[in-house]
C-alpha cells in the first residue's frame, strides 16, 4: 500500500528528469523498436485478427492512461487550472487518436498524423517532466503517451496506408490555428501556459528576452512550419517509395 500511494504522491520532489541519461536512451531505443516492428509486420496487421489486437491494445491503454492521469490530478491535489487540462496539443491528439481507432474518421487520423508524430518527437527528445522522481506515475504516463502517439502515427501511416495531401495541411493548419487562438485567449484570463504560446517550456536566455508579443508571433509560426514541414517530408518520403515500387514492378515485368 505505501509504495503504491508513493507511486502517486502529489508532493512533488523538485526533480528534473535527465536528458540524453541511461534511462531516456533505453525509453527511446524501446519505442523506436515498436516502430521497427510495425514496419516489419505491417502487413500482418493489416489481417483482421491482428489489426484488432493492435487497435483494442491502443485504445485500451491510452485510455487507461487519461483516466488515471486526470484521476489521479483530482485525488492528489496537484490540480491546476494552469497545467492540468487537457488543453496541450499532445494530450488533445491522444484523445483525437482514441477517436480515431474508434470512428476511422480522416480528421482524427490526421491530427495524430500531424500533431501527434510532431509533438511525441519533440517531447521524447526533450522531456519536460512533472517534479516528480521516479517511480511516479506521472513519468510513466508521459512516456507511455507520446510513445504510443508516435506508433499510431506510424500504424496510420503505414499499415493503413493514410494518405497526407494538401487538403489534410489545409485543414490541419486551419485547426491549429484556430485552437492556438482560442488557447491564447483562455491562456491570458487564467494566466497558464498551454501549448507554449506564452513561454518555453524551458528557460532558453535569448527567448526569455523577447516581448510577449514576439515570442508569441514565432509560436504560431513554428507550429505551422513544422506541420507543413512534416507534409513535405511525408510527400518526398511518400514519392521515393512509389517510384522505387514502380521501379521494381517494371522488373518484375521484363
Amino acid at each position: 500500500m505505501d509504495n503504491i500511494k508513493y507511486f502517486f504522491r502529489g508532493t512533488p520532489d523538485d526533480y528534473i528528469f535527465s536528458t540524453g541519461s541511461t534511462i531516456h536512451w533505453i525509453i527511446v531505443l524501446f519505442i523506436l523498436l515498436g516502430i521497427e516492428l510495425i514496419f516489419k509486420y505491417r502487413n500482418e496487421l493489416r489481417e483482421d485478427k491482428y489489426k484488432k489486437i493492435f487497435k483494442t491494445f491502443i485504445i485500451t491503454i491510452l485510455a487507461i492512461q487519461q483516466i488515471v492521469l486526470y484521476s489521479w490530478y483530482k485525488i492528489s491535489g496537484y490540480f491546476t487550472i494552469h497545467e492540468s487540462l487537457p488543453l496541450y496539443n499532445c494530450r488533445l491528439a491522444i484523445i483525437f487518436t482514441i477517436f480515431a481507432f474508434n470512428s476511422g474518421k480522416k480528421f482524427y487520423k490526421n491530427i495524430c498524423c500531424y500533431w501527434g508524430m510532431i509533438g511525441a518527437v519533440l517531447a521524447l527528445a526533450s522531456p519536460v517532466l512533472d517534479p516528480f522522481r521516479f517511480p511516479h506515475y506521472t513519468g510513466i504516463s508521459f512516456f507511455v503517451g507520446h510513445g504510443l502517439l508516435l506508433w499510431s502515427g506510424v500504424y496510420f501511416l503505414v499499415v493503413e496506408k493514410h494518405i497526407v495531401d494538401k487538403k489534410s495541411l489545409e485543414s490541419v493548419l486551419t485547426f491549429t490555428n484556430i485552437y492556438h487562438g482560442i488557447i491564447f485567449i483562455f491562456n491570458k484570463l487564467t494566466n497558464s501556459n498551454y501549448c507554449y504560446l506564452n513561454a518555453p517550456p524551458f528557460s532558453i536566455d535569448f527567448i526569455d528576452r523577447m516581448s510577449q508579443f514576439k515570442y508569441t508571433f514565432i509560436a504560431f509560426s513554428v507550429f505551422n512550419i513544422s506541420i507543413t514541414m512534416f507534409y513535405l517530408i511525408y510527400k518526398i518520403l511518400y514519392i521515393h517509395l512509389l517510384k522505387k515500387r514502380t521501379i521494381k514492378n517494371m522488373f518484375k515485368v521484363y
